[in-house]
């Protein structure tokens, strides 16, 4: 008896995990939802802590936001160094929008070519999408608070402090490394390959008035195995030690996908044919 409810323990336990993994592959978001809160409530808390005014505890809580949600590296390494670039562009982008506030055509005509700027880097890949985020929102943020030219090393320290919260929390209280991203999204997979299945199984016990919701829970677990698919592929390169563990994993993905498309082919061909 003791033995089976250790194994109704463990299985409730599997179902929960499996169900978390099925829900957010590879703990992306919930990964990311971390960093982004963690870096925010780690600045507000040390900027609070020198008695800092409203303006600066804002103006930092918004920089930590944009620091952390807009790089998108894959790998630590690539993720540090745009982080460290961030932070020059953040004070000349600040600087900038303090300095120019007082002028407004040219500062109009500044922010708008700043859009130009934010958007044409983006060709430089993640790194370039990141920077030109960063400017841009922070430039915004200095004209929001309102910052005035006496107040730029009160406003570049608040800056500072925001990007060292963010890379204490991504690099400190949350890592994430490539390779444990990839167990997490093959994890993810055989969790909705199993509702998938379970899918399949429905359809074949389906009523009349059922089918339609049956049907419509099979084209979307087909739908949400194929977007695992497709985020394993992406973390293949960063998530494996070498070429051929990562085309390896790449034919084992692709033949459970297929081996489960065609199954339900079948079984919908059946389904049909009992039907007509």
């Amino acid at each position: 008896m003791y033995g089976g409810v250790k194994a109704a323990g463990r299985s409730g336990r599997t179902r929960l995990r499996d169900r978390v993994a099925a829900s957010d592959p590879g703990l992306l978001r919930l990964t990311a939802g971390l960093r982004t809160v963690g870096a925010i409530a780690l600045t507000l808390g040390v900027l609070a802590a020198f008695g800092v005014d409203v303006k600066h505890l804002v103006a930092g809580a918004m920089t930590a936001m944009v620091a952390t949600f807009a790089i998108r590296e894959k790998e630590p390494g690539p993720q540090a160094v745009t982080l460290a670039l961030g932070l020059p562009v953040t004070l000349a982008s600040v600087s900038l929008s303090t300095l120019l506030a007082s002028r407004v055509v040219v500062g109009d005509a500044f922010f708008v070519v700043l859009i130009f700027c934010a958007v044409f880097v983006r060709r430089f890949g993640d790194r370039g999408t990141a920077l030109g985020l960063i400017g841009f929102q922070v430039y915004f943020v200095s004209l929001f608070v309102g910052a005035k030219v006496s107040g730029l090393p009160g406003l570049w320290a608040a800056v500072a402090v925001a990007f060292a919260s963010s890379a204490v929390v991504r690099f400190a209280v949350v890592p994430a490394t490539p390779a444990r991203i990839l167990r997490l999204l093959r994890q993810a997979f055989r969790a909705r390959l199993a509702q998938l299945i379970a899918a399949q199984i429905e359809l074949l016990d389906a009523g009349p008035d059922a089918m339609d919701k049956t049907l419509e829970r099979l084209r979307d677990g087909t739908a949400r195995l194929h977007e695992t698919a497709l985020l394993i592929q992406s973390r293949l390169d960063e998530g494996t030690p070498d070429a051929s563990t990562a085309r390896l994993v790449q034919r084992r993905i692709a033949d459970a996908e297929i081996a489960a498309e065609r199954l339900g082919l079948l079984l919908l061909t059946a389904r049909s044919a009992e039907r007509a």
